[in-house]
């Protein structure tokens, strides 16, 4: 049924029985993702971003601090290179430009050599900042490999340089040399996550999905009848960007939504036959695009890094506000 406009009106279903649909016990579909590199490093980039909160106090973003240190480097003057700098695209880079000049950290001065550019500079305040922001960002590296020792260090810094180096071409460009945190495994994890899903995106190009909504679709297959909150805590994200998610794909006709017989002020979701047979079209890109991330890497070192990765969340996935269902046995 659609609404005015043409909307699709997803609560137009029967009532929703998951009941009557075998389910695969929760545990055993999470214990699919804990294997998966993609997902790992989009975890861990929650858990960065959520470490440098607390060890900054609050005071700045991950992504505010490394263009801050970027900036006070000097190796790149406009908002291009700090783009290339920081390995982001520049509209992402005048975002945190505009949100660094709010809060008086950063101002933009006139380009003495090209009066129709203007140069992001860090003002006093900014310069005042930045002792805590190196400490902070230096702690950051640390605490987030608190579970490897230093061989294991080491080899995922090797391992994240090795995937940030093939898949160079594929994410937004990032000059190596000029960046100030070359050798961070913060970074090293954000670039191999950005590089990741430039290769999902390339492979499933023509089906239109992000690896967010195939993994709603997965999830929602083996174990229907989940509330978007239900959906949020297995997966690990917010509750509202979880909404965003299973709300497109119920719009695009691949989720059935329907009220709860228990309770009605619940919404509960489940694959349709449409969004089945999507993810079932969807599973060999998807595969394929993991398989170009570790092109170079042979079966042992794909098992190392995994090992690594999920040390990582496992040890620190407690501490984020949303940790999801994360299996390790």
């Amino acid at each position: 049924m659609a609404r005015a406009g043409g909307q699709v009106d997803i609560m137009a279903s029967g009532p929703c029985r998951p009941e009557a649909v075998r389910r695969v016990p929760i545990e055993e579909v999470m214990r699919i993702f804990v294997r998966k590199a993609g997902f790992l490093l989009n975890r861990i980039d929650q858990i960065a971003n959520a470490l440098y909160g607390s060890l900054a106090e609050g005071r700045e973003t991950l992504a505010q601090a490394e263009m801050l240190l970027a900036i006070e480097a000097g190796t790149a003057r406009d908002q291009v290179g700090l783009a290339r700098t920081c390995g982001i695209d520049t509209s992402t880079t005048a975002i945190i430009l505009d949100n660094l000049e709010m809060t008086g950290l950063v101002e933009r001065v006139q380009d003495q050599r090209d009066r129709r550019r203007s140069l992001p500079v860090l003002t006093a305040q900014g310069r005042q900042r930045m002792p805590a922001v190196r400490a902070a960002f230096a702690a950051l590296q640390e605490v987030m490999l608190a579970g490897l020792d230093g061989p294991g260090r080491a080899l995922l810094v090797e391992q994240l340089g090795r995937i940030a180096r093939d898949g160079d071409a594929v994410a937004p460009r990032w000059d190596v040399a000029t960046s100030p945190f070359a050798d961070a495994p913060s970074l090293l994890c954000r670039r191999a996550l950005q590089i990741c899903n430039a290769h999902f995106q390339a492979c499933v190009s023509p089906l239109h999905v992000t690896l967010r909504q195939f993994s709603a679709l997965i999830i929602l297959h083996l174990h229907p009848g989940l509330s978007q909150v239900e959906y949020a805590r297995v997966y690990g994200l917010d509750p509202s960007t979880c909404a965003i998610v299973l709300k497109k794909l119920a719009s695009r006709g691949l989720l059935r939504a329907a009220r709860s017989v228990e309770d009605r002020r619940k919404t509960l979701y489940e694959t349709t036959q449409a969004g089945r047979d999507y993810a079932a079209a969807i599973q060999p890109a998807a595969d394929e695009s993991e398989e170009r991330m570790l092109a170079s890497f042979a079966p042992a070192d794909r098992a190392a890094l995994r090992a690594s990765l999920q040390a990582i969340v496992r040890e620190h996935s407690a501490g984020l506000r949303y940790p999801g269902c994360l299996p390790w046995e």
